[in-house]
């Protein structure tokens, strides 16, 4: 009985230190894949447009940022590694747009769609970012809030990604200084460079960081999980655009260029109401935003500006912010299936193996199958995990 339990208890270890691998590596390989993809596509676009990209004027000897130091909790650095530990941002002035923001064309726009491509030299990154911050969206790399304005835009630009996992683009996001550079190229050719501003840490719940907007001014904001390998609190970064050294700004376009007034924003009938919209639970200082979360945009079909009419892509609005541990429920029936099956390559192998009385035999016939089953059943236990983990 004891050397059953022993045996159980290493397989155990050993499969969670699979999954660990899996999640600092395996992710990885998917979405480096998706980054090609939308590295080709990216650059194809353009040709396609027939444009040439624009690229970012020099930076100032003295660039303008404003002199708000960072709220940091250890006196160095925005990490945390207890909730009393948060802070409520600290207002920042970014001086207002003067310039006569011009429209911005992206036309029909689908979840994990190709939008730009961020860079930041100071913490290493280099990604291209996608529409939408679901689970699968952050699979391709960087996802953007989709009710949000885009980046370049006059409004609050916000993007989430991953820490630990799936190349882990927003790692070192807790490195920055106030001042550092934040590059953004979109899809359309136009480049815009930001300046760090703030950066803070709050709770799952406050969602008004990302909805929070000036329509005065173009800011970016960034968020990913912390500390590092915990979905416990949010990092969030702040920037404001530089106008003089990239493309003119453009007018902000909520769900990707359709009417805000003709979305359904609508709470799901099947949902009890006081799970439908859920308020959020900011820090006392940041009462001048204290909307409730927004719901789920659903698929419905309205007017576009020019009679056609045009289905309005379903998008996760804020699983990136405030998704916890085992939201996705439908993933819990395949990792109950994957993990079947993994247990029936096993025992297959094993009593394949005691009949012939040759261990080699059955690892040499059931390794490959289990390698491939135990791939599969770990991608879906990470379906289980917060979006920007």
């Amino acid at each position: 009985m004891v050397g059953h339990i022993g045996r159980a208890l290493i397989t155990l270890g050993l499969l969670m230190f699979g999954f660990v691998a899996y999640q600092l590596w395996g992710t990885g390989l998917e979405t480096l894949r998706a980054q090609n993809d939308l590295e080709s596509d990216f650059n194809r676009g353009f040709d396609e447009l027939g444009i040439t990209p624009d690229t970012l004027a020099p930076a100032s000897s003295a660039p303008v940022v404003p002199t708000t130091a960072p709220v940091a909790t250890d006196g160095s650095t925005p990490e945390v590694s207890t909730p009393d530990t948060v802070e409520p941002p600290v207002a920042t002035e970014p001086t207002a747009t003067t310039v006569e923001p011009v429209p911005q064309n992206y036309g029909e726009v689908e979840p994990s769609d190709d939008l730009g491509r961020i860079k930041i030299p100071d913490a290493d990154v280099d990604f291209y970012y996608v529409a939408g911050v679901s689970v699968q969206d952050l699979r391709h790399g960087i996802g953007h809030f989709p009710n949000t304005p885009l980046p370049g835009q006059l409004g609050n630009a916000a993007l989430a990604g991953h820490r630990t996992s799936h190349l882990a683009p927003f790692e070192d996001l807790d490195t920055l200084q106030i001042g550092d550079e934040i590059q953004i190229f979109t899809s359309i050719g136009d480049a815009y460079a930001y300046n760090v501003t703030d950066m803070f840490v709050v709770n799952p719940s406050d969602y008004q960081v990302v909805t929070d907007t000036d329509p005065n001014v173009a800011t970016l904001t960034l968020i990913t999980c912390t500390p590092k390998y915990t979905s416990q609190q949010r990092l969030v970064i702040k920037a404001v655009l530089d106008p003089s050294r990239g493309s003119p700004v453009g007018q902000p376009t909520l769900y990707y260029g359709e009417d805000p007034a003709t979305i359904d924003t609508s709470v799901d009938a099947t949902l009890p109401a006081d799970e439908a919209a859920p308020a959020t639970n900011a820090p006392e200082s940041t009462s001048a935003a204290t909307t409730a979360a927004p719901v789920t945009t659903t698929a419905a079909v309205t007017p576009t500006t020019d009679g056609a009419t045009s289905a309005i892509a379903e998008f996760a609005e804020e699983d990136a912010f405030s998704q916890g541990w085992f939201d996705d429920g439908a993933a819990w029936p395949h990792v109950i299936g994957w993990a079947a099956l993994l247990a029936a390559v096993w025992y297959g192998c094993s009593r394949l193996a005691k009949r012939y009385r040759r261990l080699w035999l059955g690892i040499a016939i059931g390794l490959m199958p289990f390698v491939v089953v135990l791939y599969f059943f770990y991608e879906n236990v990470n379906r289980l995990l917060p979006a920007a983990i």
